[in-house]
């Protein structure tokens, strides 16, 4: 959220009345100078705000600090900078090797009315380019927010500031956005879109619009039903947030009911037409921070690596890797630079590896990300799953136990051949998988596992190893067992790759795949 990222000035100490809803000065220029925050946590993508320029005035709950409320697509938001601050960002993002996405809002425009009737008080020529009624839904307010005609032909706004609802069904409306998308990614270089409240425009629309912009696209439609999002996917957009994992997410970690994720997981998978296109979040700025639900730093642990290592595309909202603890909107769009970018907080860190290991396994792996997750356990409180190759797999163990759980050991069955040497890369510790093909391992205060074959950390950065890029044909060709990391280099490979290794200086950028 550009407003509350970074400010131009560098500063840490600025104040933000989070609840007041006003602008708080963050800038993509801000944006530019915090970029190593962001890459050092292994993210190889950065979504902004809208850019449009917003509708300028306040009502009693704020103004339109967090660009969604449109006023013209052919001029930039001025609160967030300048045209050539956002091609520099977009510059800035590109040289680190870095994508750079878009919240885009292409259902309504909006309107201060403050308290005056909506129907009669809007003044359609105060929009570019939509400027008369015509290109709008007539004046509705939506009654039934699943009733999705209801939902689409009506405004998402209320009577201080209404939104009025863009005629999307017509030629004129979707030609104007679709040309202004393609010119706008086509001189900021946007590689990726969000399309806000993507439940409210017309689904033929949304369909076209995907297929014009030719680029990742991701739609929010806020429902917690299978069928409703894996339905959207099938017939109208290719990804959309998987909101009915992360409330079955919340179940399990913040309400004890671990066996709700097990079977939505399974729900999920065989419903929609590609689960791994679906973006993972726990954490947005339209919904409550998992810190307010639950302060146990532990139970956050287990929400980020299952966030980050399960199916689809990995999506972190600013903060979450701070445990702030804000609860519904506004009060989950902190001011970011209060946290003074810390960088040695707990969950930064564990970020960084979970990204880091997520890289390793596809790297190695070219199906690792298209693979589905399969449970391997369900206890009473834990939950491991495995994803990827046979020998080249990624296994989690959840527990929802929290800070309070004790010691204790438990046995997890068939995730690895018998015999196979893992680490648990959040504690670096070494296990070998039984001749029964059962890995014995060691809990305790409720925290998360993650495991890998030791024999391929090699290139990952974790746990000692370096970050040199070795390939999967190196490592099962060019190295044998030693006793510090499990690997020796040998022959004309060691020169080759500690040549590689000169290269440290150098950011390894960890990729999510989108």
């Amino acid at each position: 959220m550009t407003d509350r990222f970074a400010r131009t000035d560098g500063s840490t100490t600025s104040p933000c009345n989070t609840t007041a809803g006003l602008y708080c000065g963050g800038t993509w220029r801000g944006t530019i100078d915090r970029l190593d925050y962001i890459q050092g946590m292994g993210f190889d993508a950065v979504m902004i705000s809208p850019i449009i320029e917003n509708v300028e005035g306040r009502v009693y709950y704020g103004e339109a600090y967090h660009g969604y409320w449109p006023l013209n697509l052919y001029s930039l938001n001025a609160h967030f900078g300048t045209k050539q601050d956002l091609l520099d960002l977009s510059d800035a993002v590109h040289s680190r090797g870095m994508y750079l996405m878009m919240d885009t809002v292409i259902n309504n425009m909006a309107y201060i009315t403050n308290g005056s009737n909506p129907a009669t008080n809007i003044d359609y020529s105060a929009f570019t380019p939509f400027n008369k009624a015509d290109y709008f839904h007539p004046y509705c307010k939506i009654t039934d927010w699943n009733n999705y005609t209801n939902a689409q032909l009506c405004q998402t706004g209320d009577k201080y500031v209404p939104l009025p609802d863009l005629f999307t069904e017509h030629q004129d409306v979707q030609t104007l956005l679709e040309d202004w998308a393609q010119e706008t990614m086509h001189t900021y270089s946007i590689d990726g879109l969000r399309i806000d409240a993507a439940k409210h425009v017309s689904p033929g629309f949304l369909k076209n619009f995907d297929s014009s912009t030719d680029v990742f696209m991701t739609g929010e439609v806020l429902q917690r039903e299978v069928s409703t999002v894996c339905d959207y996917q099938k017939k109208y957009i290719g990804s959309v947030p998987n909101y009915p994992i992360y409330f079955s997410m919340l179940e399990a970690f913040t309400k004890g009911n671990i066996s709700d994720l097990a079977y939505k997981v399974i729900e999920m998978k065989t419903s929609c037409p590609d689960v791994t296109a679906l973006v993972s979040f726990s954490e947005n700025h339209d919904v409550e921070r998992i810190a307010s639900f639950n302060d146990d730093i532990t139970l956050a642990k287990n929400i980020l690596v299952f966030t980050i290592l399960f199916d689809g595309i990995p999506m972190i909202y600013q903060g979450q890797e701070q445990h702030l603890k804000g609860s519904a909107t506004p009060l989950n769009r902190q001011a970011l630079w209060l946290s003074k970018y810390n960088t040695d907080s707990v969950l930064y860190k564990l970020i960084a590896k979970l990204n880091a290991i997520r890289k390793q396994a596809q790297k190695l792996d070219s199906d690792y990300v298209k693979i589905h997750s399969r449970a391997v356990f369900q206890g009473g409180s834990e939950l491991a799953f495995v994803k990827g190759t046979e020998g080249l797999q990624v296994l989690l163990l959840l527990s929802n136990q929290g800070a309070s759980g004790k010691p204790y050991s438990m046995t997890l069955p068939f995730s690895f051949n018998a015999g196979t040497h893992v680490t648990e890369v959040l504690n670096c510790k070494n296990y070998t998988v039984d001749s029964q093909g059962e890995l014995q391992v060691d809990m305790d205060a409720g925290e998360p596992r993650v495991f890998y074959p030791t024999k391929y950390l090699e290139g990952s950065g974790l746990c000692g190893y370096s970050s040199a890029n070795i390939s999967l044909v190196e490592l099962k060709t060019g190295y044998h067992a030693a006793s510090s990391h499990g690997f020796t280099l040998h022959g004309s490979l060691k020169s080759t790759t500690w040549a590689l290794l000169g290269l440290s200086s150098m950011i390894v950028i960890a990729l999510a795949a989108i």
